[in-house]
């Protein structure tokens, strides 16, 4: 098995191009198939996980000592209710209910999941 792993190794430092090329003719030749894929795979758990990890790390949350990034989406998920006011959170269209994860903008440091009222009041 090790010998195999080298092997590609040298192969594709070697063919480094020509496998870019490839792999450019193939997304040109098959851009629906791909759109259609890709679509569905964003509707499912991992998708959805993916792209609202994504949105964290862009905003500046990072992962900290008590909590990996799917801890945290895990936390996220199922947690019933604002931790400020209690009201129960929502998910979906934009409201004072929707669920939201507070974070301390200048550390990125992750403190609480709130409702979006409670969220814009901490800023």
């Amino acid at each position: 098995m090790s010998d195999k792993k080298e092997y590609m190794k040298e192969y594709y430092k070697k063919n480094k191009e020509k496998i870019a090329e490839k792999h450019k003719e193939y997304r040109e030749n098959n851009k629906e198939l791909i759109k259609e894929h890709s679509k569905e795979y964003y509707n499912t758990y991992f998708g959805k996980k993916s792209i609202t990890i994504s949105k964290w790390r862009q905003r500046g949350v990072i992962e900290t000592d008590y909590y990996t990034f799917d801890e945290l989406y895990e936390a996220y998920l199922y947690h019933p209710d604002c931790e400020e006011c209690g009201v129960t959170l929502t998910t979906g269209k934009r409201c004072s209910t929707s669920k939201c994860l507070d974070h301390d903008h200048t550390t990125g440091i992750f403190r609480n999941i709130l409702c979006h009222c409670c969220n814009s009041k901490r800023r």
